[in-house]
C-alpha cells in the first residue's frame, strides 16, 4: 500500500495476458521479477507451490517472468539519496519470507521515514 500511495500505481497487477482478469501465475511472475527467485525452502511451506514451481524450486514458466522490471526501474519519482533510502525501505517489507521482513516497529524507525 505504501508504494501505491507514494507512486501512484500498483506494483503488482497480475492481469491474464489473454484477457481472462486476474491471474495468480501472472502475479507471482510479477513477484518473481521485482523480489528474483522465490527460496527452495519458501516454497516448501506452501500448499500449491507445486502448480507453479518445480521440485527444486524453479518457476514452471507458464506465464514469462518478466525481465523488463526491478525495483529501481519501476521507482520513478525519487532520486538521489532519497530514492536509495525509498528503495531500502520497501526492500524491508519486500521479502519471500515473512520472518525476514521488517517489523511494523523496525519501519517507524526507518531512516526515510525521518527524512
Amino acid at each position: 500500500m505504501v508504494w501505491d500511495l507514494f507512486q501512484g500505481k500498483h506494483m503488482f497487477f497480475g492481469i491474464d495476458p489473454n484477457g481472462k482478469g486476474y491471474s495468480t501465475r501472472v502475479h507471482l511472475a510479477e513477484v518473481i521479477g521485482i523480489l528474483g527467485p522465490a527460496p527452495p525452502d519458501f516454497l516448501k511451506r506452501g500448499e500449491r507451490s507445486h502448480e507453479f514451481f518445480t521440485e527444486d524450486g524453479h518457476w514452471r514458466n507458464q506465464i514469462e517472468v518478466p525481465r523488463e522490471i526491478s525495483l529501481e526501474l519501476s521507482e520513478e519519482r525519487l532520486s538521489g539519496r532519497n530514492k536509495e533510502m525509498f528503495l531500502n525501505f520497501m526492500r524491508g517489507m519486500l521479502q519471500w519470507r515473512p520472518e525476514d521482513r521488517k517489523t511494523a516497529k523496525q519501519l517507524l524507525k526507518d531512516p526515510w521515514l525521518d527524512s
